[in-house]
């Protein structure tokens, strides 16, 4: 009977702790905007000399730290790169055009209505 008890209050107070005050989560800008997909980015350049490595490593850091604008400048700084072939020239287009998107996207939620 004891045990009985013990699981019943035990109950009460989880359902009472997960119940408690609902919060409506605050969205960040542009966080209904889609995903960004670079998923062949960093491959497209896994043999590609130090130089257009680092600008990959920058590339990605802008698009993880949120700075789309700094990743599509980075990204038109990698497009002009000698020795870039036209496969990576076509990541680097597909890429671009998200960014893009993702930048007027996020302009959007940031203007004034």
């Amino acid at each position: 009977m004891k045990v009985i008890a013990r699981f019943a209050v035990l109950f009460l107070l989880a359902a009472i702790v997960t119940a408690g005050c609902k919060k409506k989560q605050e969205t960040t800008v542009g966080s209904d905007v889609q995903m960004l997909d670079a998923s062949k980015f960093r491959p497209a350049f896994a043999r590609a000399p130090a130089e257009q490595q680092a600008v990959v490593d920058s590339v990605m850091m802008s698009i993880q730290g949120s700075d789309f604008v700094k990743a599509r400048a980075e990204l038109d700084r990698l497009s002009k790169m000698p020795g870039v072939g036209e496969q990576q020239q076509v990541v680097i287009k597909d890429l671009g055009d998200q960014l893009d998107k993702k930048i007027a996207a996020v302009a959007n939620a940031t203007a004034p209505k």
